[in-house]
């Protein structure tokens, strides 16, 4: 089945998360991922991610995008979150790959901070990451319009 890119996106990363054993043991034995809001009352630690996608002008066939995930956690300090954004960080930051409907993507960390919260011990942990994806399709129709523009 073709996915959309960005489902592909999404499913390739979700899939990642999800299934790392030391992901899962720094989460409590799952890794809750929702896409972009958590459901009613999610138990803590979970995660919520989402990615925006844009187009680079001129007939490039490259795509930009961004990626962020949220890590959300209810301890007395910061240790938690901190340990989850660690293995975060070594999943993601320069992760290349491809899926069936993408032909390549490169990700590397933009930025990640903690967002202050209201709540005590209610820990917030914001991640963005730079995402340069390549699909051939798209080269193929930028080809199409650029002889029809130019011929």
């Amino acid at each position: 089945m073709t996915l959309d890119p960005q489902a592909s996106l999404i499913t390739y990363i979700y899939n990642l998360l999800t299934t790392d054993a030391t992901l899962i043991s720094n989460m409590g034995g799952t890794v809750r991922l929702s896409l972009t809001w958590a459901p009613p009352d999610c138990a803590f630690p979970y995660l919520v991610h989402r990615i925006d996608l844009s187009n680079v002008s001129d007939y490039s066939p490259i795509r930009r995008g961004t990626y962020y995930l949220d890590i959300w956690s209810n301890s007395p300090s910061t240790s938690e979150c901190l340990t989850i954004r660690k293995r975060l960080m070594e999943l993601l930051d320069n992760l290349t790959f491809s899926t069936t409907e993408i032909d390549s993507v490169a990700m590397w960390r933009q930025t990640d901070r903690f967002v202050a919260e209201e709540s005590e011990e209610i820990w917030h942990y914001a991640i963005q990451m730079n995402m340069r994806i390549r699909v051939a399709a798209d080269i193929s129709s930028e080809l199409h319009r650029m002889d029809s523009e130019t011929g």
